[in-house]
């Protein structure tokens, strides 16, 4: 009966989204991140459906005729120049061709989402439908999971759906961390009040949610965002008074092992698993110094052979006090280690760069459209940002699609200020020179960023 419901379910997805490429766009993210096939047990197991939406949002927007104009910005570029740095190093690679071209596949499907995020979202109606498409899945599972571990009184393990980049507790806590910010702006968007109590309520339970995945990597995101949501939060007293049920349920669900789990984060230094953690960030910065143009290729320096090699150059790193190497590789264990030891300085130097220049276009977007939804867009986005810059320091989350769709609505937001500034500078028509005539002349924004036709989308 579920897998009768969700095929009509996916026919209606497919009649509603077409000739919307947003709509199509945010289907595609939502099938990647809700992994349809988890919650499916009969014939519509099989299907591949995001593949299906993939295939569907591309055609969807090359046979659209009222498609917005095509806009680049550097972090595009700078998008592209990491593509094209990662085909190099996979094929480069040190370990067997197999294993970094599976990565690089999946890689790059996540920049053609990106790509056609970039090519497709301009109206404040597209931005909520791509975050809709988040808080659907990431939140779904976050809210379902989060109240079985209410229901249990702290005693249920969450981890996120088998067989996925989430099923990691770890990786769980950091795309709900993500997310959060951009629930907060969804309620100051959504006219309904239902459905603001409702999206109140899932913030409610998805910080529950986080807890609930005994991360120390996702408590420490979890503080850091609360302390920099508070710090740029208007209404301080609100927030305050708002945190007070979430830290009274807390207090009374979470059990003495999760306290316990936590405390380890004072006494890191004694930790077997950060200090592997230490050991694996070691052997990921050997790993760039013997190849500081290529690295190891994606997953390189997880590879046995290509571990213990580097291993013998342990000592290289001595003044940083940790254990052993030992034979048995690790993953990275850090989003910045990751990129390094895959990728080389080069690789790492774009990874930053793109982060860094996301934040800087974010703060002009704010300031620009200051008092707009795109203003409290920029700053729910820096707040994802730093939920991911955080928590991203302990996981190996690099190459997760939820950071791309962020850097995608940041080059979005970004044209759009660019056309928006465009606009207010008026030329005198039949001027072949380009020359500013006269003082610039303001106009409604919303007027200079979408003509008439870009509202048929």
């Amino acid at each position: 009966m579920r897998d009768l419901a969700f095929i009509l379910f996916f026919f209606i997805i497919i009649f509603v989204s077409y000739r919307k490429p947003f709509i199509a766009v945010s289907i595609w993210l939502w099938s990647g991140l809700f992994v349809p096939v988890y919650w499916l047990y009969g014939f519509a197991e099989s299907f591949r459906y995001n593949l299906i939406f993939s295939l569907f949002a591309m055609a969807t927007y090359l046979f659209c005729r009222n498609k917005p104009s095509i806009r680049f910005d550097s972090i595009f570029f700078l998008i592209i120049l990491l593509l094209i740095h990662t085909t190099i190093t996979t094929t480069t690679a040190l370990i067997p061709s197999g294993i970094p071209w599976v990565v690089w596949d999946g890689y790059s499907k996540v920049i053609l989402l990106f790509i056609f995020i970039t090519l497709t979202m301009r109206k404040s109606h597209h931005f909520d439908m791509l975050i809709w498409a988040m808080v659907l899945s990431i939140g779904f599972f976050a809210l379902v999971e989060g109240l079985k571990f209410v229901k249990s009184f702290g005693g249920h393990q969450i981890n996120g759906p088998a067989g996925h980049i989430l099923a990691d507790n770890n990786h769980m806590a950091l795309a709900i961390l993500v997310m959060l910010p951009l629930v907060v702006h969804l309620i100051t968007v959504t006219p309904e009040k239902w459905l603001r109590v409702g999206l109140v309520i899932t913030i409610f339970i998805c910080v529950l949610a986080v807890l609930g995945t005994k991360s120390r990597g996702g408590f420490i995101g979890l503080l850091f965002v609360g302390l920099y949501f508070f710090l740029k939060s208007k209404r301080k007293a609100r927030t305050l008074i708002a945190l007070i049920p979430v830290l009274i349920v807390a207090i009374n669900l979470l059990p003495s092992s999760w306290y316990s789990r936590m405390n380890t984060i004072k006494t890191a230094d004694e930790d077997s698993s950060f200090e592997a953690r230490v050991v694996s960030w070691k052997i990921h910065t050997l790993m760039a110094l013997e190849r500081p143009l290529l690295g190891g290729g994606f997953k390189g320096p997880q590879y046995a052979y290509v571990w213990r090699s580097l291993a013998l150059d342990f000592d290289e790193l001595n003044f940083i006090p940790s254990a052993p190497a030992g034979d048995k590789p690790w993953a990275a264990h850090s989003i910045y280690f990751q990129v390094l030891g895959d990728h080389g300085f080069p690789g790492l130097t774009l990874f930053l760069l793109i982060i860094i220049l996301a934040f800087l276009k974010l703060s002009s977007v704010e300031k620009y459209f200051r008092g707009s939804w795109q203003s409290n867009l920029a700053r729910m986005l820096k707040v994802s940002l730093v939920a991911y810059c955080v928590a991203g320091a302990a996981v190996s989350m690099a190459y997760f699609e939820m950071f791309y769709v962020i850097v995608g609505m940041v080059v979005c937001l970004s044209i759009l200020q660019k056309d928006a500034e465009d606009a207010k500078i008026p030329k005198r028509k039949g001027a072949m020179t380009g020359r500013k005539i006269g003082k610039p002349v303001a106009v409604n924004r919303k007027s200079a960023v979408q003509s008439k036709e870009e509202f048929k989308g």
